[in-house]
Formats: structure tokens, C-alpha cells, sequence
């Protein structure tokens, strides 16, 4: 249990640092909901308005991303996975 608080902690002292730049915070509190938005009209059908919306969602956090200078986190998130499986394939 103090694992799971521990890395919890974790993810929210990097979300923090990620997002400190005021543009980026700016550009995540419009995109984030854009994008839950999108994907939820996906889900229920409307699939040119899901994929405008998601589109838009991202590329304001994108932005936001360029202005503190830091990598979009679902790049870095493949970086680290792409890394483990790498390091897997060495191993065997």
C-alpha cells in the first residue's frame, strides 16, 4: 500500500514539473477536457466531431509542451516502454 502512495507521489511531483510553465498549464486546462470530450464522442458515435475534437485536445497540449520546452508525456511514456522491451531483447 505505501508503494502504491509512494509512486503516486511520484507521478504527481513530475506532472507538476512538466506542466509548471504557466502556457503549458494554460494549453493542458483547454486541450485535456477537449481531448476526454473527443474521446467520448468517438465512443458514442460521432467520429468526424471524436477525431476534430481529440485532434485539437492534443495539439493544444502539444503546444503547451513546446512552450516549456519538455516532451509531450505519451512520448516519453513510449520512450520508456520501447526501452524495456528493448532491454528484454538484449537479455535472452
Amino acid at each position: 500500500m505505501n508503494s502504491i502512495f509512494s509512486k503516486l507521489k511520484d507521478f504527481v511531483v513530475d506532472y507538476c514539473q512538466r506542466h509548471s510553465h504557466p502556457v503549458n498549464a494554460f494549453w493542458h486546462i483547454l486541450g485535456v477536457p477537449i481531448a476526454f470530450f473527443g474521446l467520448y464522442k468517438l465512443i458514442t458515435g460521432s467520429f468526424i466531431l471524436g477525431i476534430c475534437l481529440l485532434f485539437f485536445g492534443y495539439l493544444f497540449q502539444y503546444l503547451g509542451h513546446k512552450a516549456q520546452g519538455n516532451e509531450v508525456g505519451e512520448v516519453t511514456l513510449i520512450k520508456k516502454c520501447y526501452s524495456l522491451i528493448a532491454q528484454k531483447s538484449e537479455i535472452k
